[in-house]
């Protein structure tokens, strides 16, 4: 690598770091103020404020990336820009794309890192997260218990439960009714107790019905172990949340939604996000590198203002689509990448632009 390229680098990654630690302070500062009152309300001890802050870190730095890559760029490509030293590198024989492929390079480095660091380290403490806020809200309660659950799972499956723990995963009252096969079939039992797929029921009946809906036969049993071929928690108020699974675990509980005939466009779109909101970065330094040496003698106020217009303009579109995409108006897919899509190209054209 050049002299000149570590020298470009070392002004854009050193603006991105203190981009990145400004806007992390700014939004640990505003999330304490949030949840404030909260915190307030059930006596929380300065030692749980830390571990909130700590589990929320990871998410707040997914939502400064896209930010501090751009302002990066705007920062330090501006300053060689303002002060001439752009124009001498372009004099002495350095095309821009030449100039700035490391730059970009090292963007996309950066852009697949902070997929994985998605993909793993957030939804984990996206999950330990919830977990402490729920230990907050349920310390003086008794453990959370549902009432006349009633969903529909895979395989034809309809599942009521007249009483569900969640603390345990007990449940009282059960009655599963399937259809899947030539003839239905139901089972009643007093009581279980859920382990991932495998439902453990006891003092119940297995009913066996004709075509007319008629019962044909009667088995009692003491204890059944009911395999439903998939983890429902997620319908008895123990599932995660949409920023607490994986893409992997995202898609698991997607086919279950798609089994069970529900709708999952916000889960497909948000699937599709969680790709397309890392690389985010990557469409933004593209976008970045022309408007910053659109401005030379404006100062770094311009610079700022410019790329604070560009965020929010590319938030505000990716918002659009994303509710575009679960209303079915666009596909999943194309409802999370549109807006890479788009500003990708204004980037592309400006640059060329720039360039000729």
């Amino acid at each position: 690598m050049r002299i000149i390229h570590r020298y470009l680098l070392r002004e854009y990654l050193t603006n991105y770091l203190f981009c990145s630690v400004g806007f992390l302070v700014l939004l640990i500062g505003n999330f304490i103020f949030e949840i404030s009152d909260f915190l307030v309300d059930k006596r929380a001890s300065f030692a749980i404020i830390c571990l909130l802050v700590y589990y929320q870190v990871p998410y707040l730095l997914m939502d400064v990336f896209p930010a501090a890559v751009l302002f990066g760029v705007f920062l330090g490509l501006g300053r060689l820009a303002r002060e001439r030293e752009l124009d001498v590198i372009r004099t002495a024989g350095w095309s821009f794309p030449a100039l700035t492929g490391p730059l970009l390079l090292v963007t996309l480095f950066l852009c697949i890192g902070a997929f994985y660091f998605n993909d793993l380290v957030v939804p984990a403490a996206n999950f330990r997260y919830q977990q402490e806020i729920r230990k907050l809200i349920h310390k003086d309660f008794i453990p959370f218990v549902q009432e006349n659950v009633v969903f529909k799972g895979p395989d034809n499956r309809f599942f009521y439960l007249r009483r569900v723990n969640e603390g345990n995963r007990t449940v009282e009252g059960v009655m599963i009714y399937q259809s899947d096969g030539r003839f239905p079939r139901l089972i009643t039992a007093a009581s279980g107790w859920i382990e991932e797929q495998y439902w453990h029921l006891k003092q119940g009946n297995y009913y066996e019905l004709d075509a007319e809906g008629n019962i044909t036969s009667v088995t009692s049993f003491a204890e059944l172990v009911e395999d439903v071929g998939e983890d429902l928690s997620i319908f008895l108020g123990r599932g995660k949340g949409v920023d607490e699974m994986s893409r992997a675990e995202l898609k698991k509980y997607m086919e279950l939604y798609a089994k069970s005939g529900l709708n999952i466009s916000s889960f497909a779109v948000n699937y599709h996000l969680k790709v397309a909101l890392p690389f985010a970065g990557l469409i933004l330094a593209f976008l970045g590198l022309p408007f910053a040496t659109m401005f030379p003698k404006s100062g770094r106020a311009i610079g700022l203002a410019v790329s604070m217009l560009l965020i929010m303009v590319y938030f505000f579109t990716t918002v659009l689509f994303r509710e575009m995409g679960v209303s079915g108006l666009v596909t999943p897919f194309w409802a999370a990448w549109l807006p890479n899509v788009f500003f990708l190209v204004l980037g592309v054209v400006l640059l060329f632009r720039m360039i000729k």
